[in-house]
């Protein structure tokens, strides 16, 4: 029993597992991509020797066949859907080739994918003969003109869909200057390139067997062929996908890791000025740990836009905590981290110090405080002022800020003027 669809099902399953973002978060594009994953990994998984045998057992003579091409064709048609996206089809002022292309074939790609299932399923349902169960589908009925005609519709939408995907892919090449993404784009176009010569060599055993017996060694031929072409080239699609989808999940990892150590300055934050703050903190009976994990891994929002709204609400309580900080709070705060800078630290890792002792010990004094000052105490930040640079230097802020306990204690309980 071949380990190959196992294999590749699974492929297809972690690759699903690893883009569920992109169907919670991601634009239509990603939505696209993601369902062709998921549609290929039924796929293979129905193409599994135990699968396979239990469909085919289910009442129903070739079930699977049916099955597995509908969803076949579903997945071809996401496929396209993402690559169309992805070359300008909604690009209407380019007048480039390969823009024009995605706009024609946008227009008639669902419809064609619609229609090419309808007339499936009729032709299995009214044309095939299924009266007793066939090892091979094609080989079993052999010399049936519905068959024929069923199994050509499979191999035009597919190989009409791959010369599509592959004159994209291999146009993106030529204009792409990243190597990585060359190599990427190439991988994809050499798999739609074999997706089409599989096509071609499938439609010909298929009038081949219509018009004449087939004997085991033509059969075993064709096979030999074709079944290793389709093996390469899912594995071959998949890796060529993985290169854009490796940068999206270091960009993921690196936002998660973002909000882990901006979380407890945010925190602090949002629960002394709620008002600002669109998603609360978790608090809940489960304890902090539990709390903390919740806010940072949550699923109701991407962790691109929890890092951005952890930047807006962090500078937005800021600014409110600056009515509660006395007026030279924040000259204080620098001289006390310089007195207390180590010798290798450089004016930037002060400035960051400072920043935290400053927020730290104001909060501890609007604790202390029942009304805000009419006005708001002096405060600049050494960030850059736009998002990738905030990121970095809220960062290092908080990473002070859980370590600036005594520091605050000793700002806040020193004499404060009044804030003007």
């Amino acid at each position: 029993m071949s380990i190959a669809p196992y294999v590749v099902a699974l492929l297809f399953w972690l690759s699903a597992f690893w883009r569920l973002s992109s169907a919670l978060w991601g634009d239509h594009r990603r939505r696209a991509l993601w369902g062709m994953v998921i549609a290929f990994a039924a796929v293979w998984t129905l193409k599994t020797p135990l699968v396979d045998y239990g469909m085919d057992h289910s009442g129903i003579n070739d079930l699977s066949s049916i099955v597995k091409h509908v969803i076949a064709i579903g997945g071809i048609y996401s496929l396209l859907s993402y690559v169309l996206a992805m070359y300008g089809s909604q690009d209407e002022a380019s007048g480039e080739r390969y823009v024009r292309v995605s706009r024609i074939a946008s227009k008639v790609a669902l419809k064609a994918a619609l229609v090419t299932i309808a007339c499936l399923i009729l032709l299995f349902a009214f044309t095939i003969d299924r009266g007793k169960p066939t090892e091979h589908f094609v080989t079993g009925h052999a010399g049936e003109i519905g068959m024929t005609v069923y199994m050509s519709l499979v191999y035009l939408y597919m190989s009409g869909a791959a010369a599509v995907a592959a004159y994209q892919w291999g146009s993106a090449v030529r204009r792409t200057t990243n190597r990585l993404m060359r190599v990427a784009l190439g991988m994809m176009c050499t798999s739609m390139g074999l997706a089409v010569l599989y096509a071609l060599i499938r439609t010909a055993y298929v009038f081949y067997v219509t018009v004449a017996t087939p004997t085991d060694q033509i059969a075993d031929l064709q096979e030999s062929i074709t079944e290793p072409l389709q093996t390469a080239l899912f594995p071959l699609l998949l890796l060529g996908l993985t290169v854009p989808a490796s940068r999206a999940l270091v960009d993921h990892v690196r936002a998660l890791t973002a909000l882990a150590r901006l979380h407890p300055l945010w925190r602090d934050l949002a629960v002394a000025f709620p008002g600002p703050i669109m998603l609360k903190p978790t608090r809940s009976k489960l304890g902090a740990t539990a709390d903390r994990l919740h806010d940072i891994f949550r699923l109701d929002q991407s962790a691109n836009d929890r890092l951005a709204r952890y930047v807006t609400e962090i500078r937005d309580a800021i600014a409110e905590l600056q009515y509660y900080a006395p007026a030279d709070l924040l000259d204080q705060a620098q001289q006390y981290a310089r007195d207390h800078a180590a010798r290798e630290a450089t004016d930037t890792d002060i400035a960051a110090v400072a920043e935290a002792y400053w927020i730290r010990t104001a909060l501890a004094l609007k604790a202390r405080s029942t009304s805000p000052a009419p006005t708001q105490a002096d405060f600049s930040s050494a960030s850059g002022g736009n998002f990738d640079s905030e990121v970095p230097w809220l960062q290092q802020v908080s990473t002070h800020y859980r370590t600036a306990g005594g520091a605050a204690a000793e700002l806040s309980s020193a004499p404060q003027p009044a804030a003007s």
